[in-house]
């Protein structure tokens, strides 16, 4: 695939989420968002540990995503399918003062990945 169409699924995913632009901390707990290279993760160490998160997550294109969000012992996967417009949420309390957010697919070049990290409520 070439850089232009992965941009274009990239833009997919983080539309699926409702995050083309830069988000606020303004009032919505937002803690962190964006894509994920695939296999690949992003690290926040700014969290602290007994944080509930609420985390969501969307691929785009063909093939599926497993996302894992890691903190200390509290682990949750979710497996998506990128042809279906679906987004996952799931809640997680950090247990160490970081929050792992990971993605791994077989089909690495036809699928984008977006996610969001807020305050659970």
């Amino acid at each position: 695939m070439s850089r232009p169409d992965h941009e274009r699924l990239d833009d997919k995913a983080r539309r699926l989420l409702g995050t083309t632009g830069r988000l606020s901390t303004d009032g919505d707990g937002f803690i962190a968002s964006g894509t994920l290279a695939i296999p690949g993760q992003n690290l926040d160490e700014t969290i602290e540990s007994g944080t509930a998160l609420r985390v969501e997550v969307a691929c785009a294109g063909e093939g599926t995503v497993t996302f894992t969000a890691v903190s200390g012992t509290a682990k949750a996967v979710r497996r998506l399918d990128c042809a279906q417009p679906v987004t996952k949420a799931f809640r997680l309390t950090t247990t160490a003062p970081r929050l792992a957010v990971l993605a791994d697919s077989d089909t690495p070049e036809t699928v984008a990945t977006a996610y969001v990290v807020r305050h659970a409520d």
